[in-house]
This record gives C-alpha cells, structure tokens and sequence, in this order.
C-alpha cells in the first residue's frame, strides 16, 4: 500500500518540486534519508517492496541470537536477466524495505588509507577522487549507528572504528601474530555490527537498514514512504538542466505514477541503480541519463569468494571471529589481494561451548579482489519486464588472477596454521561463482574524469548535478572487505553536500 497521509503528518512542509526523492531503502538509502530528514530536507523514501515485507523477529542476547524469524527469503533473480561471461553467476535481491541488509551477516571494517591507494597505483582509470583522509570523519558519525562490537587497535589494513562495545581476541590466537606478521598481514577481530547488545528488533536480522534508519524517521512524520513503488526512470529537463521528477510503478495498480523533485538519490543496488540510469533516456541523453562517454553500467566489479574448512589437531576459539586481513601494498599485484574472515555465528558459538568454546574445526571466507575492467558491465536488452522495466545482461567474469589469489591465499592461511603449530588439514575448499558474496559494485562509478566514471568525489552526477547515487555501484575499486560500511558513509557525506547546496540555493 502506499503510504497513507497520517504517516507523512509533521513532515515539513514541502514544494514537490523542490523535495528530494531517495530511491531504495538499503543501506545507502536509508543512510541518505537519515541524514536528508537530520538536516530538515522534505524526503520522499520510495520503496519497492510492501510495508510488511521483510518483518519478522530477531532477538539477540549479548550478540548471540536466540530469535530469528523472517516473513522473506532472499531471491535468487533469474527472470528477464541473462549472465554474459558467466552463465552460471548469480545476482540475489530482495525487494522488501532494508534490501539485502535482512541477509547480512553485520561485518563492519573500515577501508583503509592503502585500499586507496592501491587505485592509485593501478593506474590513472583505477583512482579514487577521495582518500582515506576525506572519509575518515564521516565514518565516526556512521558507525554509532551500527553499535559495533570490534577492536581498540588501528591495523594497516584496518583502521580502529568508533566502536560501541570492545571485544578481543583470545590469546590462543597470539601464536599466529607473528607468522602473519610475516606475510605482511595483521590479525584482529572481525567488527560486527551489534556484536554485543542484546535487542529485539521487528525485523529478520540484528541490522535491517530501513527498520533502524529510515523508520524512526517516518514514524516520527520527518519522512514521507511510498511502499510498492518501483522506480521506473528519471525524468530529465533540457530547459531547466537537471532531473525534475521521478517516474514510479505502482505495483498495488499497476500504473506509472510521477513525483515531482528538486534532486535525486539513487540508492537501488549496483545492478538496479544502473537500470534506472540507463532507462532515463532523453533527446540529450539517448544512452541513459549524464552518459555522455558511455561509462553507465561498467566496470561491474564483483568480490571473488572462496569457502575454507580445516581440521586442526589444536581446539581453537571462534569467538570473536577472527580476521586476517590483507597483506601489505608491496607484496601484492594492483587490486589483487585477500583477507579471511572466520565463521562464526549463534549455531557454532553454541556447539563449541560443549568443548569449552573452541573447536577441532575452523572455516573461513577467503574475500578477494578483481581490477575493474570496462567490458564487466551491465547492459539494457529489448525485453520488457512484467514491471514494464527492461530485462538486464549482466557481463561478469572474474579474471585468471582471482582464481590464483584465492588459492595463494588458502595456501598462506595453513601456512600460518602449521606455524602456529595447530595442525590444519584442508577439508573443504571451494571457490564460489560470480554473484555469491552478495557485493557487486561500480557501475555508476566515482571518477574525477566523466572519461572513467559517472560521478564526482560527492557522489553527483558529473551532467546531471542534482542526482546523487549513494551505494556500492559507486565504488571506483573494489577492495576486499565487506562493502555496506564505506556505502553508508560515502552516502552521509554526499546527503550532508546535497543539503547543503539545496538550503543555499546551489542547485
């Protein structure tokens, strides 16, 4: 349904057409409307799915949870979409408000100075135009939002975060210091997202980006919602040079619907903010909307994933999960690197108490890389949806390069487990198809150049300056860490200029 007057009531007072449209309620969304309604900026969330879509319990105690019910369960898209490269990848989804963040796992570190500057080193089309430097205030106002459980120590790789709680690594693990030391890497716990409090949250996971974020503020009357409403395209205007409206799928009717704005946040996924670009054709745009070099929708980039499992002669603990992280600028090619995240969770914490919390088994997600390359892309075809969207080609396939890394990196995690003197032996390893770590990026891209990107340091549209995307596809390059931290800040800082601009008349 979409929503009724007496959810919008407080709201403050607005002109359609000076309003701003956030579209999706993911992580990048709903960051955006926050700090949108924080700033007293009239917001309009569209959110594809139905208001009580994605509901459901979660009940955690100390981190551990006791309750997990969900009214959803992911989707695995295959309809009016065709895998170019790689036939057998995946894209997963989730139309219902907080997108893919009701699957989450929570993990939470921040990029580094160095993931940065391995873009730089990669080569003028792999540069990011803000730094380390630039993000570092924003992710202190973010991460308050994710009551993070993580460690007080800053690492090469991964800086110390502003963290709710402390947690630390048992000492059983000092023994792996300096064998990792050696490879150029760091141990530490992994930051998890609520990974000490106890709540009830009205969702399927601790962390459900609209049911945190975004409704708050509409429940409070700061925030107007439009459940069932499917982002179309954007409606440019020649004469008044900027975007000027929103077309929008009533799923409940069936009918396009248009609302009025002043800007734009295109906040729908990598694969789908790509779509609504595209199809925001126009006279001055024929090839999707500000794709003036033919850059919308490449340089997909994807996470290369690999699932390890290894039998040890030493019990070790598995909470909090341990992450290894990458190794160090000199001891790795441009963009290719790779990090271990051990499992952890309710079900094995909970099996491992019966052994004193350790375990004669261990597995990880060895996260790596792929150089962004403009033949992975996404791309519109003639078929039509049932939606009335387009169907989508979806060209992805991870280079040679990823494949060899994931194994390297394997080889070094039981290297450092034999030093250790825990004895592994390799049970399971098997690397995973395209789509399955859930974190595409970089199809609408940050460049300073329109040459290599879509957007500017602020997320803006290079030729179309009142639009804003606020999500992983607007990652220059994709280091090996999750991407939902560095998106919900990338997404602050750029809604905090655009309300900026809008209250001095700037746009």
């Amino acid at each position: 349904m979409i929503a009724s007057e007496t959810s919008v009531l407080g709201c403050p007072a607005v002109d359609d057409e000076r309003q701003v449209v956030v579209i999706g309620s993911g992580p990048g969304g709903a960051t955006a409307a926050l700090f949108l309604t924080r700033a007293g900026i009239a917001t309009t969330l569209l959110e594809a799915g139905s208001e009580k879509d994605g509901l459901g319990l979660t009940v955690r105690v100390r981190g551990l949870g006791l309750v997990r019910l969900s009214r959803r369960t992911l989707l695995r898209r295959k309809d009016a979409l065709s895998f170019a490269g790689n036939p057998d990848a995946e894209l997963f989804e989730e139309l219902a408000p907080g997108g893919l963040s009701i699957h989450w796992s929570c993990a939470v570190p921040r990029f580094s100075e160095q993931d940065f500057r391995d873009g730089e080193r990669a080569g003028e089309s792999q540069t990011w135009p803000v730094s380390y430097a630039d993000l570092a205030p924003w992710y202190d106002q973010v991460e308050p939002l994710l009551r993070i459980a993580g460690g007080t120590a800053s690492h090469l790789q991964v800086p110390a975060g502003r963290i709710t709680r402390e947690w630390s690594l048992p000492s059983d693990w000092s023994r792996l210091a300096a064998p990792a030391r050696g490879q150029g890497r760091d141990i530490l716990p992994l930051p998890y997202t609520y990974g000490l409090e106890s709540t009830v949250t009205p969702a399927g996971n601790v962390f459900n980006a609209f049911v945190r974020l975004a409704r708050p503020a509409w429940k409070a009357g700061r925030l107007r919602v439009k459940f069932d409403a499917h982002a179309v395209r954007l409606e440019w205007s020649k004469e008044k040079r900027k975007v000027t409206a929103v077309i929008y799928r009533d799923m409940t009717t069936g009918r396009d619907e248009r609302i009025p704005c002043g800007a734009v946040v295109v906040a729908a996924g990598a694969i789908n903010s790509a779509r609504i670009l595209l199809e925001s054709t126009s006279d001055e745009f024929p090839e999707g909307l500000g794709n003036t070099e033919g850059v919308l929708g490449r340089y997909l980039h994807d996470h290369p994933l690999a699932k390890l499992v290894l039998d040890l002669e030493t019990p070790v603990p598995i909470h909090p999960p341990l992450y290894i992280s990458r190794p160090t600028l000199e001891r790795t090619d441009p963009l290719y690197a790779a990090a271990g995240a051990q499992w952890s969770g309710t079900a094995l914490v909970v099996k491992s108490l019966l052994s004193r919390g350790r375990r004669r088994d261990t597995g990880f997600s060895i996260f790596g890389t792929m150089a962004p390359a403009p033949e992975n892309r996404v791309t519109l075809d003639s078929t039509r949806r049932a939606d009335g969207t387009a169907a989508m080609v979806v060209h992805i396939k991870h280079p040679p390069e990823s494949q060899r890394l994931l194994e390297q990196t394997r080889d070094q995690i039981l290297e450092l487990f034999s030093k250790a003197g825990l004895g592994p032996r390799e049970r399971v390893f098997k690397v995973e198809i395209a789509g399955n770590a859930n974190h595409y990026g970089g199809t609408v891209r940050m460049h300073r150049s329109p040459r290599y990107g879509m957007l500017d340091a602020w997320g803006r549209m290079h030729a179309a300056r009142n639009v804003v995307v606020a999500d992983s596809s607007v990652f220059t390059t994709g280091p090996e860490k999750n991407p939902v931290l560095t998106s919900m800040t990338l997404s602050a800082r750029a809604a905090d200029k655009l309300a900026r601009d809008l209250r001095a008349g700037a746009i």
